[in-house]
This record gives structure tokens, C-alpha cells and sequence, in this order.
């Protein structure tokens, strides 16, 4: 196989280790949007909805539709902004919270799975390679549009 394409191997990857985090937090009622839960709670209940989409580099869409869902679902909750009647607050409920430190477990677990076999070193340098490469790709002028190719952001 040629290893000319580096966003087929990060999809191929990407898909892999979604497909493993799913099958880890498959008590949970939810299959997708489990980052978005820990951007919230690093919000500490601060972050408006747009706030929360430009962290994630989410177009207002798919932020909503996140949010939908894990509302739906009982873990967020949108509160109204005391300042900015605009604004909507975003927050956990009481049920996020035991799923929270499953997804904390699960991710750490799955990246020593996946980066098995290399050092501390390693690890980090192909994280600030990866950070590098989405640095380097991304449009400063749009936030990215979820499609059936990218799951689970």
C-alpha cells in the first residue's frame, strides 16, 4: 500500500480508534460527542455554546447538534447568560458526571494502546507532530464541518 496520503492513515486511524473508544464506554447511552463532554466540564460552566463550538473547532451545526443530543440524553444542560440574554451558557448535569471519568479512563487506556511500543519522548513529539499538522491544514476563517467521514470529535 502506498503511505503517500496522510489524511487516509489518520482516517484509518481515527476510525480504528473510535470504533475501540465506542466498544470501551459502551455502558454509556451515548456513542459519539464524548470529547465534547470534557471540553464542558473544563468550561467549569462558563463556556456559551459558540464559545464551546470555537474550542472545538465546530461549525455552529454540528455544536448544536451535539448539543441536542447529549441534552436529550440528560448529560448538558443550556443555561441562560445572566449578562447576555444572546447567550447560552453551557453545563453538565449531575448524570455527566460518572460518565466523565469513564471517558477520561477510556482515553487514557486507548492512547497506550495505540502509541504501545514508544517512549514517553516519542509520544510526546507525535503529539506536537499531530498538533503541528492540524495547525497547519487549518482555515482560520471556518470552524470544520462534521460529515459521515468524521466521527466522534
Amino acid at each position: 500500500m502506498p503511505a503517500s496520503s496522510i489524511g487516509y492513515w489518520c482516517s484509518i486511524a481515527a476510525h480504528q480508534y473510535f470504533a475501540r473508544l465506542q466498544e470501551m464506554l459502551e455502558e454509556l447511552d451515548i456513542n459519539n460527542w464524548y470529547y465534547v463532554l470534557l471540553v464542558i466540564e473544563e468550561g467549569k460552566g462558563l463556556l456559551s455554546q459558540q464559545e464551546l463550538a470555537d474550542r472545538l473547532e465546530l461549525d455552529k451545526v454540528s455544536m448544536t447538534r451535539a448539543l441536542d443530543h447529549l441534552g436529550q440524553k440528560g448529560y448538558v444542560q443550556r443555561c441562560d447568560h445572566k449578562g447576555d440574554r444572546r447567550k447560552h451558557l453551557v453545563k453538565l448535569t449531575p448524570k455527566a458526571r460518572p460518565a466523565i471519568r469513564a471517558i477520561r479512563k477510556a482515553y487514557d487506556a486507548l492512547n497506550k494502546e495505540a502509541l504501545r511500543g514508544s517512549s514517553k519522548a516519542e509520544r510526546s513529539a507525535f503529539m506536537a507532530q499531530l498538533m503541528m499538522l492540524v495547525s497547519n491544514l487549518r482555515k482560520a476563517e471556518a470552524p470544520v464541518t462534521l460529515t459521515n467521514k468524521r466521527i466522534h470529535v
